[in-house]
């Protein structure tokens, strides 16, 4: 695929998950993926991992990619290697979480990364990659068990009832 189409397909996956969990999110978030993935019977440690590989891979490593082609000091190839190696990394994590979609998303990225003639095509597709992600951070964000936190709150930091008043 050219480059152009790449960013293109970003665009459209980012928008068909704008407004709709993806399938293989809400699957994950049940805990009913084939597999079975998580340890001991549970589900919750993939959902994490999953949230923390999506919120690394959008808050760090594209950004830093997108920043990095502003900077004429940095050799281009050099950057070509490091965005390649540095995103296409995350591919077997969100695999191994079941994400297996997200995984091909982030293994194209990774291969279109070689097909870029200059900065600026290169930090195209990177933020059209880094819309993308960020979209999938989201819904993973929103499928964390956030009150499962609950039990863990500090002394001085009460649970707090429906109206918002500390028990």
């Amino acid at each position: 695929m050219k480059v152009e189409e790449v960013v293109e397909l970003f665009e459209r996956e980012r928008d068909a998950i704008w407004l709709e969990q993806p399938e293989e999110i809400r699957i994950l978030s049940r805990g009913e993926h084939p597999r079975g993935i998580g340890s001991r019977g549970q589900y919750l440690t993939p959902i994490m991992f999953a949230e923390g590989a999506a919120r690394n891979l959008a808050d760090e490593v594209l950004w830093s990619i997108i920043g990095f082609c502003d900077r004429p000091e940095l050799d281009f190839a050099t950057l070509k290697v490091m965005a390649a190696e540095m995103a296409g990394r995350k591919a077997g994590f969100f695999e191994l979480f079941g994400l297996e979609h997200v995984s091909r998303m982030v293994t194209i990225y990774a291969r279109a990364v070689d097909g870029t003639r200059d900065r600026d095509e290169l930090k195209r597709l990177s933020l059209a990659m880094s819309a993308y992600v960020n979209r999938v951070h989201v819904w993973l964000d929103a499928a964390f068990p956030w009150g499962v936190c609950s039990g863990y709150m500090r002394a001085g930091h009460g649970r707090r009832n429906a109206e918002g008043r500390e028990e």
